[in-house]
């Protein structure tokens, strides 16, 4: 029998009509439903009318169809919002940490992101990340999708491109009630709303001890427009500022080569207008620059990239700059002062919102060949979607929704878009094999290296040059638009027709399945795709040649889908026996090998076990256990559930805590058994982490124990319940709806939780209401804090950077204990050091912590000196403090066990 939530309490309706009439007029909301508004259309008609018209609608036209399904269908009508993990907050006393949230105990694992994605953990929108630095290093793994949530964020801050809420059946509900009232009962509605905000505004006031007119004064000062939305985007892919050259000198303007990159993206006419109009807003602080590709680049490319960054933003340091980089080995970036902002992976309802995209927009993209969607293709396409990144989810949903897949699973979808984007002719997946090979060797194609290619694969490309060439007759445009010029057309032509490799580039351009650089080099769209097509050069591979490019991280994705039509056993026994290093990152890597293995490969059961091994392993580090919960996870392994299954009555807490979550991750109804008494468990992270998985799992049975937790758990644990309610409207926004009117003051203060994370009418009006009326002060103080952050935004910015040592207040406080006082600059640098060496255990610890945040690499072997420390927090923070330095780095650094 189904979860029935119509017997969750009493009362559910109550109240619905009354509340809803009172806020359902409302016009702005900061930061929450239609955010930027009239104000931010205002800047947008208004550079429309400029000079820069020409620009933004050129900038248009390439975000809307620069992505896979760019030829057939807008990315605005098929976006998914993009969500972002901000940066970890900075270590500090456990006495001045606020109210933490309990999601605060699951993983975050940028380079291994499946044991964190279908949990509902903090995020930013895409306006929260204006609110602190003006420097941001928007950081993922391939085909996470961050190129996308570039072309987004232009699209968002011109006012083009407006995410779309989860369906709500409370709020239809309500829109049902409305629409029977009269005018006239509407319209004295909107005047009780008008007075329900002026007493919300005047307790806020009377709270904060200051007056409603101080209070209304900075509210009514100017209308709220988003710092994204008053900035001009400008977006430029690194490989088009072409640093490395030697077009610029150290005497040009760093603006220059930005001003060449948009020339040579934008129609003839616009490149032609556009360096007057960028340099004066440039020179005033009014470009949001977006850069691409910064981990695309080669070595050599990098090291001129970061010398150009600095002396853009020393001279320009008012515009907003956002670059992207890879999950692992972005130190370089944030020594310059960028924060590091995770792009978030896809949840579960991500991928079901773009199911809901593709549905919308079937007959454009599947070009009329079928006009309705039946209810079998978006069964297939809603399951099984864990685990896998954005670009294959997307590769997935297409395949299923077209019905044309010649194979199960990844091979079928990356075939079946091929076939879609050339549409005849022969196979040419050999020859677009080679290409990508190259590409993830030296960053780029180009004619001039194809024609280097030994003369049996010579053939191949020209064979495949003459059916790709068939098919450019036939009028595929260009996607980042046909007509898009910095230097003359028929040069364009000329380069793309001088010889075979040339036309061959040119045509794999015109089918969207390259983009062109400045300097005539081309990369795949999608970097995925390349690593699928680059892992067919490994079929037949030595294992020196495997071992040769598993050492180089643009081919860890190719290694990875070699499993799909190799066997890796040899592989594997040479890796196994080679030293580990701080986090045996070389076996964490293998468990994604095992998502594209067959399930019968001989190096399934080692991998596994010995990753079963290592998490249980009595003695291991959290951090080393938190990833290898997240590398069974990667495998997609329905074996790995016994693992965990195994690890909840395991007598350490820290192994049922993430046992519980790994099976939360894994989805799978048949681990209840095993959770639902964790709820109940002694330790409390525990508690949390079993109440969490419940509503990853989201079966009737998990909901009917998630409501038993909400209604009778301790107050962390409900707090939890009501958030993860929040993240399935389905059966959780009626629960959340009906727990803010129960008599019980805990769970209404719990519901409170959750409908701050709802972006609906209703969670507001609920909100309000609990901050004026509700009769314990206990629900009002929940209420007060999610209203203040609803209409003001948040109080402390996610994105601002760490305090420099000699800022840090505990660390003065210690050096004023001690009687002295905190120096600056490398002074102070030294006093952390001190309190890592000569503090309690206390300042022990939180002095690792902060030398890790703060990436003192120099102090790296005191921090190994600190691994031997008698106290078990104290080893801990040092060795997450070295982890941190190893991913930033990117560079291994040694096993404790090999010093």
């Amino acid at each position: 029998m189904g979860f029935d939530l119509e017997n969750f309490g009493v009362g559910l309706l109550a109240g619905w009509a009354s509340a809803y009439g009172v806020y359902r007029a409302r016009h702005v909301i900061r930061g929450t439903v239609d955010s930027f508004g009239k104000g931010a259309q205002r800047v947008q008609y208004s550079a429309t009318r400029s000079a820069d018209s020409r620009y933004i609608h050129d900038l248009i036209e390439q975000c809307e169809t620069s992505h896979l399904a760019g030829k057939l269908v807008r990315l605005s009508d098929i976006v998914v919002e993009p969500r972002f993990l901000p940066p970890e907050v900075f270590t500090v006393p456990p006495d001045d940490e606020p109210y933490p949230s309990p999601y605060k105990i699951i993983p975050n694992i940028p380079d291994h992101p499946y044991l964190q994605a279908p949990f509902s953990v903090e995020t930013l929108s895409i306006d929260d990340l204006a609110t602190g630095s003006n420097r941001i290093a928007l950081l993922g793994l391939p085909g996470s999708g961050r190129t996308t949530a570039l072309m987004t964020i232009a699209l968002h801050s011109l006012g083009r491109v407006k995410f779309r809420a989860t369906p709500d059946s409370v709020q239809q509900r309500l829109d049902a009630e409305e629409a029977k009232l009269a005018e006239k009962e509407r319209a004295v509605r909107i005047k009780e709303r008008i007075l329900m905000e002026e007493r919300a505004k005047e307790r806020l006031a009377s709270e904060i001890g200051t007056t409603y007119e101080t209070l209304q004064k900075a509210d009514d000062g100017q209308e709220y427009i988003p710092l994204f939305n008053r900035l001009m985007p400008v977006y430029v892919h690194f490989a088009d500022l072409n640093l490395a050259s030697g077009e610029f000198s150290g005497a040009t303007d760093p603006a220059e080569p930005v001003v060449k990159a948009i020339q040579h993206t934008v129609r003839r006419v616009t490149a032609s207008t556009i360096p007057r109009n960028f340099y004066k807003r440039i020179s005033s602080g009014q470009v949001l620059l977006l850069l691409d590709g910064f981990d695309e680049l080669q070595e050599h490319e990098q090291a001129a990239a970061l010398d150009w960054i600095r002396g853009f933003t020393e001279l320009y340091p008012q515009n907003f700059v956002v670059v992207t980089g890879p999950a692992s080995g972005y130190s370089q970036l944030t020594r310059m002062g960028f924060t590091s902002v995770f792009l978030r992976p896809w949840n579960d309802l991500d991928a079901d919102a773009l199911v809901a995209r593709f549905k919308d927009t079937w007959s454009k993209i599947g070009k009329g060949r079928r006009k309705a969607v039946n209810e079998e293709v978006l069964q297939r396409a809603h399951a099984n979607n864990r685990a896998l990144s954005t670009t294959e989810v997307f590769l997935k949903v297409w395949t299923n929704f077209a019905d044309d897949a010649d194979a199960v699973g990844v091979v079928g979808w990356y075939r079946a878009f091929l076939k879609r984007q050339m549409q005849k002719g022969e196979d040419q997946t050999d020859a677009l094999a080679q290409m990508a090979a190259l590409q993830l060797d030296e960053g780029f194609i180009s004619a001039a290296r194809l024609q280097a290619i030994a003369t049996g694969s010579a053939s191949d490309v020209d064979l495949a040059a003459r059916s790709l060439l068939q098919d450019s007759r036939d009028g595929i445009s260009r996607t980042e638009g046909e007509a898009t010029a910095a230097k003359p057309e028929e040069e364009k032509k000329d380069s793309e027709t001088t010889s075979a490799q040339g036309r061959q580039l040119g045509a794999l351009r015109r089918a969207g399945l390259l983009v062109r650089f400045r300097g005539d080099r081309y990369r795949f769209r999608s970097g995925m795709l390349a690593s699928y097509l680059a892992s067919h050069t490994l079929r037949s591979a030595s294992l020196e040649t495997l071992k040769a490019k598993n050492g180089s991280p643009a081919w860890n994705a190719a290694i990875a889908y070699s499993a799909l039509s190799r066997p890796l056993d040899d592989l594997v026994k040479a890796l196994m026996k080679t030293p580990a290093d701080l986090l045996n990152e070389q076996l964490i890597r293998m468990g994604r090998w095992l998502a594209y293995a067959p399930n019968d490969v001989k190096w399934r059961g080692v991998v596994l076990n010995a990753l079963g091994v290592q998490f249980v392993a009595p003695s291991q580090y959290p951090v080393v256990r938190e990833r290898t919960a997240a590398a069974l996870i990667d495998s997609r392994d329905s074996n790995i559930l016994l693992v965990f299954r195994r690890a909840v009555r395991n007598a350490s807490p820290d192994i049922r805590r993430l046992a519980c979550l790994a099976m939360g991750a894994l989805g799978d109804p048949e681990g209840l058994r095993d959770l639902k008494p964790l709820i109940g468990d002694h330790d409390s992270a525990v508690q949390l982490s079993a109440g969490m998985a419940l509503g990853a799992v989201g079966s009737d049975e998990a909901l009917e124990t998630m409501v038993i937790a909400l209604t009778t758990g301790t107050e962390p644990l409900r707090q939890a319940m009501a958030e993860a309610f929040a993240a399935l409207p389905d059966e959780g926004f009626p629960t959340l709806f009906d727990a803010i009117h129960d008599n019980d003051l805990m769970l209404r203060r719990a519901a409170v939780f959750g409908l701050r994370r709802i972006r609906s009418t209703w969670a507001l009006v609920e909100i309000y209401r609990a901050f004026l009326e509700d009769e314990q002060w206990y629900v009002r103080s929940a209420a007060q804090q999610a209203f203040t952050e609803l209409q003001y935004g948040r109080t402390v910015s996610m994105t601002t950077p760490y305090p420099r040592p000699e800022s840090i207040e505990w660390l003065k406080a210690w050096a004023g204990q001690r009687g002295e006082t905190l120096p600056p600059g490398d002074s102070a640098a030294h006093m952390l050091l001190r309190a890592l060496q000569e503090g309690d255990a206390v300042i022990r610890a939180l002095a690792a912590h902060d030398i890790g945040q703060l990436m003192m690499v120099d102090m790296i072997k005191p921090l190994y000196g600190a691994l031997r420390d008698a106290r078990d927090e104290v080893r801990t923070a040092a060795h997450r403090a070295l982890t941190e330095f190893q991913l930033q780095m990117g560079q291994s650094l040694p096993s404790p066990t090999a010093l």
